[in-house]
């Protein structure tokens, strides 16, 4: 169980400018919803971002299985793919999500292809993932993958992380940077934005000590690229009439 009554006080005296990730992720997802997109979430679970965030034109969230309770409405839908093979039309979303899932993919550049390609001239992609520079995440990999899907199964009853076997390739404020310039290159994506965040966790007393220690840390050394949240916004460029 959350404790943000408990722990939020102490936080906020520390640092009173601290913001989790999430609400960092909900800010840039109300910025873009409110312009009645449409939106494709990518990892979508039972659809709890596209529930949470109404205002799109239309959502779709995406994912390899549907779990038994899933949301949709009159202005959602479900669609059960992969991402490496979106069924959806070329040039159809405004705006695209995905909240913890390149960690697990093998081939990131393959599944950014099928981004650019579903995803509207001038649209935007959200990308949250881990970033295993992080002290707590590293050392978290040696962890048997089965121990590890259990102790996170109890701990994050709605987070997919750690639910699917972890790849990493994308993993590292660099590796985002590099896959970046790759479809930069190609013309195709622009990184505009790239947000390093280290989360609080308050769902236990011991997890809150060791992650609140770690962003003091963090702060104190100003070792911002160990933190352990990576956000990063890219733009698809717009078509120009030489490109056609």
């Amino acid at each position: 169980m959350y404790e943000f009554e408990k722990y939020l006080p102490k936080i906020k005296q520390k640092f009173p400018n601290y913001r989790f990730s999430w609400e960092i992720l909900t800010d840039l997802m109300l910025e873009h919803t409110a312009r009645k997109p449409y939106w494709l979430d990518i990892g979508a679970g039972a659809n709890v971002l596209i529930e949470e965030q109404p205002g799109a034109e239309f959502g779709v969230g995406l994912d390899v299985e549907k779990p038994e309770k899933c949301f949709t409405d009159l202005k959602s839908a479900y669609c059960v793919a992969s991402i490496y093979n979106i069924p959806l039309a070329d040039n159809t979303f405004d705006f695209i999500t995905s909240r913890y899932t390149f960690e697990h993919l093998e081939y990131p550049q393959k599944a950014f292809t099928e981004v650019v390609r579903v995803m509207k001239p001038g649209g935007t992609f959200i990308m949250q993932t881990t970033n295993v520079l992080n002290p707590l995440l590293f050392a978290a990999r040696f962890i048997p993958f089965p121990i590890k899907k259990v102790i996170l199964k109890k701990i994050f009853k709605d987070n997919p992380s750690g639910i699917f076997k972890t790849h990493y390739k994308i993993n590292t404020p660099s590796a985002v940077v590099s896959l970046a310039n790759i479809n930069r290159i190609k013309k195709d994506l622009i990184l505009e934005e790239l947000i390093l965040n280290e989360d609080i966790l308050c769902q236990r007393k011991l997890l809150f000590t060791l992650t609140f220690q770690m962003y003091k840390l963090i702060r104190l050394f100003g070792a911002d690229s160990l933190m352990g949240n990576i956000i990063a916004v890219f733009k698809k460029r717009m078509v120009k009439q030489a490109d056609v």
